[in-house]
């Protein structure tokens, strides 16, 4: 299916959506949810079910009044998740706990890269002790791009952050990730897989 069908197909889901649709809006939470989830579990949320339900509660609510395409609804996904996460653990106050977490929980696929290098080269619960050591900003920005699988130019929407800025807070994080699991730095940084098929 071409991108122009995907996209003509999301326009005509968000349509219904904002119509009320009860089919609509489950399929946007059968195709959205799981890496909501997987985000909300990978960043430590004590619940990632509740939080995943409430940030479809809120979406559908705005729903009504979003405009843009799946790239923008994404976003915004996203950014209501990252609140609620940020919310959750400041409610705890305390460490955030490293979860289990595994690529295959969202079922998503991402093209071999130096994420997937990266994630090769450990254990789950190893790499998500080592993700939970990033600064903050590192953290957000590597989790948007596994796990929510966002673009550059999508996590700086939902960071509130530039492009370059993204950038370079995914090539520190990797590094880091790399010289914590004794890999050998890359030369350049990877890249979203829209990104490489644009090229």
């Amino acid at each position: 299916m071409s991108d122009e069908t995907d996209a003509s197909a999301f326009d005509a889901l968000l349509r219904a959506a904002r119509e009320g649709d009860s089919s609509a809006l489950a399929s946007l939470w059968h195709q959205f949810s799981g890496a909501v989830a997987a985000f909300a579990r990978a960043r430590g949320a004590a619940d990632p079910d509740e939080v995943t339900n409430d940030v479809f509660l809120a979406a559908f609510r705005c729903v009504g009044d979003f405009e843009g395409d799946v790239a923008g609804f994404r976003a915004l996904l996203f950014t209501i998740a990252r609140r609620r996460v940020s919310d959750d653990l400041r409610r705890r106050s305390r460490r955030v706990a490293v979860v289990s977490w595994s690529p295959a929980d969202d079922g998503s696929a991402l093209a071999p890269s130096a994420e997937d290098f990266v994630i090769g080269r450990a254990a789950q619960d190893d790499l998500l002790r080592l993700v939970d050591d990033l600064t903050a900003d590192q953290r957000d920005v590597i989790l948007l791009r596994l796990v929510a699988d966002l673009s550059i130019e999508e996590v700086a929407g939902v960071l509130g952050k530039r492009p370059g800025t993204v950038k370079s807070l995914q090539r520190r994080g990797l590094d880091s990730l790399r010289r914590a699991l004794g890999a050998a730095p890359a030369s350049t940084p990877p890249t979203h897989p829209h990104e490489r098929a644009a090229r």
